[in-house]
């Protein structure tokens, strides 16, 4: 099992203080000397972590201040980086979970047999769910993987519902980049019936195609998110 960074374990242990509440809006992380040395790492190592904070925007600086808990953490998924749909959610409260609709081996179709580089009608894993966020479907995600990647992909369970942990964990796959495209879309009625709400409404259609360290295509999939569930960004100056 490959280990987290430790910048990042340091990132999820106050994530989780966040959003347990042990850490409340406004009160002030402790500085980056006490961080290193609660957690035994270099400062370099803490900034890295207080700097994923404040991209994500669990955090604000203020200079001369400190590092200080954010008050308005807003819910939605965050695309700073490419990660999984869990890691995506910004929340202080949210829970978030799977239930999947189809996980099979299947013929490629002309579109997925080009992005992957073979035959038509070759075998890919083709892995649909529903993602839900406090119990309640928030989108439709719908992923093919080359089945040469990852072989046995569909006959276990995800590691903790994650595809992304699965493919790093399992298969070693060193994810690398994806692009990715988001457009208005309408629900059909089979989607709406999954997503539990009537056809016809709006979408964020979002099309993503995941390349690996080599720069092979390892995921192409297609995600609906409903509109109460926005994506977020942060733009910084040049």
């Amino acid at each position: 099992m490959t280990r987290a960074p430790r910048y990042q374990v340091i990132y999820n242990d106050l994530v989780e203080q966040i959003q347990s509440g042990a850490l409340a809006p406004a009160a002030q992380l402790p500085g980056e000397t006490d961080l290193a040395r609660q957690y035994g790492v270099s400062r370099m190592t803490v900034r890295q972590a207080l700097d994923l904070l404040d991209s994500d925007r669990f955090v604000v600086r203020r200079q001369g201040s400190g590092t200080f808990v954010s008050e308005n953490v807003k819910r939605g998924r965050r695309l700073n980086r490419l990660r999984s749909f869990a890691d995506e959610i910004a929340s202080t409260s949210s829970e978030v979970s799977s239930r999947v609709v189809r996980a099979e081996a299947e013929k490629a179709d002309a579109e997925v047999a080009d992005a992957f580089g073979i035959a038509e009608g070759d075998l890919a894993s083709h892995i649909t769910r529903v993602r839900l966020i406090d119990g309640c479907a928030a989108a439709l995600q719908d992923a093919w993987i080359p089945y040469a990647v990852a072989p046995s992909l569909c006959r276990e369970p995800l590691l903790d519902g994650s595809l992304y942990r699965t493919l790093s964990e399992r298969f070693g796959v060193q994810l690398r980049y994806a692009d990715q495209s988001m457009t208005a879309a309408l629900l059909t009625e089979a989607q709406a019936a999954l997503l539990d709400v009537a056809p016809g409404g709006a979408v964020l259609e979002a099309r993503r195609t995941t390349f690996d360290a080599t720069g092979g295509v390892v995921e192409l999939t297609t995600s609906w998110t409903l509109p109460q569930f926005p994506f977020l960004l942060r733009i910084d100056a040049e």
